[in-house]
């Protein structure tokens, strides 16, 4: 499903365009799974209405990780694939980051999909993984979207520190999107805008490891932050992250609420995950 071949060919090229990207490391990589394999991933995509939405002032779209629910192409390009050893090896070359664990219980992760109106704005991801001793460090999207362009909207952006001008990467189809979860890796997408029905599709995959990117123990909510001009979202989402953060903390059972799919193949959790 993956022209491993030529992903390695190129490795040593990719990781230093990977590792020189700014404002923080990140790739796009076009034709990214076979065709045949990316036309039947996106011909058998579910429907919004078969996958958990998430819905609040921080993002619309629907994100489901319990891969029994749907076609098995999919456990097939994320099981036998994206969270397999060899695909692994080469992300550990792409982003130079040593120790990298797959998640099979694909926490905050699995299929994404969002429809006319979806959005999800500015973030850093929740840092660490709700059952096991780790942190995030690497995400990939893998775009499922034949007849994307950039009137429907949908545009990951990727954002510096200080909110200034974005890098925006359109959801076309057969593209992977990989980049560093950090402290500072703040990324989003813009509105989709698809009065025809059509959907923003993505297999979304998380790898994490022991150690934190900054080499020292933290934990921290996913934490929003308000685009320029968003005066609104800049009063509210200091108030939203602090109280979240508050509420993690008195938590008997923290991460009770995540979606989780078993890692021996079993739906986990059914209860639908919050913005953390």
């Amino acid at each position: 499903m993956i022209d491993y071949d030529r992903l390695e060919r190129e490795a040593d090229a990719l990781a230093r365009r990977y590792q020189a990207a700014s404002p923080y490391p990140h790739i796009t990589l076009d034709n990214f799974l076979l065709p045949d394999a990316a036309a039947a991933a996106a011909a058998r995509f579910p429907t919004l209405a078969a996958m958990d939405a998430l819905r609040d002032m921080r993002q619309s779209k629907a994100q489901d990780p319990k891969l029994d629910k749907f076609d098995a192409v999919f456990k097939d390009i994320i099981e036998g694939h994206l969270n397999a050893p060899r695909f692994i090896g080469f992300i550990g070359k792409l982003t130079g980051i040593s120790g990298l664990k797959p998640d099979p219980r694909l926490y905050a992760a699995g299929l994404a999909q969002g429809g006319n109106g979806s959005f999800l704005n500015v973030h850093i991801d929740n840092s660490s993984h709700p059952v096991e001793p780790w942190y995030r460090r690497v995400n990939i999207l893998v775009y499922l979207n034949p007849r994307w362009d950039e009137s429907k909207g949908g545009a990951f952006e990727v954002w510096d520190e200080a909110m200034t001008a974005p890098k925006a990467y359109l959801p076309l189809h057969n593209r992977a999107l990989i980049f560093t979860v950090s402290p500072t890796s703040w990324h989003g997408y813009t509105k989709v805008v698809t009065p025809d029905g059509d959907t923003r599709k993505s297999i979304n995959i998380y790898y994490f490891s022991d150690a934190s990117p900054t080499g020292e123990a933290y934990h921290h909510v996913t934490t929003f932050r308000a685009r320029p001009g968003e005066t609104k979202n800049r009063l509210l989402y200091p108030v939203d992250n602090a109280m979240r953060t508050l509420y993690r903390k008195a938590r008997r059972k923290k991460d009770a609420h995540a979606v989780l799919y078993d890692e021996n193949g079993t739906p986990g959790d059914p209860k639908k995950a919050d913005s953390e």
